[in-house]
């Protein structure tokens, strides 16, 4: 798919350039290319934010992940050693922020319930949906697995832990609850962090409240030049953004879609180290 995706330029290119040596290394550079990014997509990177959050709560050490994309395709290891990453972190918090489980064949999942339940997180670990858990077809099932394993998926709902409230909204692709009547009986006070699949409504987490919004989806376009295209489409496509007093975290994402394959992207675990000062200031 991805030498087909570069191989479609090279050929526009040749209608314009007609040497041949040069055509032919193009297509040596595809092939140079693809080999590094499927190694560059296993190559999973912690990236770590300081943030300050200015409502009173004991600080919080949250490790978020997007976009793992379990399915049969991922190789032998690939959740455990997930876990593994996450507890390596030793988080208070762990959320996922959707397109956790893609696959047809729900025993992709079930295979890997035992090893999700070794997620260690003081304060327990939350979940959303993102748009690929409604194209599996067996949503029910994998919600079950998911609550099995310890995971708490959010859907339009809020739940109280460590102090602070985590507010889980249901994929936009879907209809979904206005963030006004979710968070209804939220005290403003406390602070809120909201898990959004797709990076998007800004403007509506804001105006209600919301100290910090963690979402993923773009995958950062995954390879060249789809970052380009992201960067264009999303307010922001990947990492920390502040709207007066709303901050936003964008993961490109644990896993990949399609070809495991990623090229200026880095696959990721994000780190964030949140304290909490009542008179602070962005």
């Amino acid at each position: 798919m991805v030498f087909f995706y570069f191989a479609t330029f090279v050929a526009v290119l040749g209608l314009f350039i007609k040497h041949k040596p040069f055509i032919l290394g193009c297509y040596l550079l595809i092939f140079l290319a693809i080999f590094y990014g499927s190694f560059q997509a296993k190559n999973i990177k912690a990236e770590h934010y300081d943030i300050t959050i200015p409502k009173q709560a004991n600080d919080l050490r949250i490790v978020l992940l997007s976009d793992i994309h379990i399915d049969k395709q991922k190789s032998q290891g690939f959740v455990a050693k997930m876990v593994e990453d996450i507890n390596a972190l030793n988080p208070d918090i762990v959320v996922l922020a959707g397109d956790i489980f893609d696959d047809r064949d729900i025993n992709s999942l079930k295979r890997e319930q035992e090893t999700l339940k070794g997620i260690h997180a003081k304060y327990g670990v939350y979940g959303v949906l993102g748009n690929h858990e409604y194209y599996t077809g067996n949503l029910d099932e994998s919600l079950a697995i998911f609550k099995d394993a310890n995971i708490t998926i959010l859907r339009d709902e809020v739940v109280e832990a460590a102090g602070i409230y985590i507010v889980g909204r249901e994929d936009v692709s879907r209809k979904r609850k206005n963030l006004q009547d979710i968070l209804q009986h939220v005290n403003k006070e406390k602070p809120i962090i909201l898990l959004d699949h797709q990076p998007v409504a800004f403007d509506e987490a804001r105006e209600n409240g919301v100290d910090l919004q963690l979402s993923g989806h773009t995958h950062r376009g995954q390879f060249f030049p789809n970052q380009l295209i992201t960067k264009r489409v999303y307010a922001v496509d990947y990492g920390y953004l502040a709207m007066d007093t709303l901050q936003v975290i964008v993961s490109s994402g644990y896993g990949t879609w399609g070809p495991p394959v990623r090229i200026g992207t880095q696959s990721e675990i994000v780190d964030i180290k949140i304290a909490f000062r009542k008179n602070a200031s962005l």
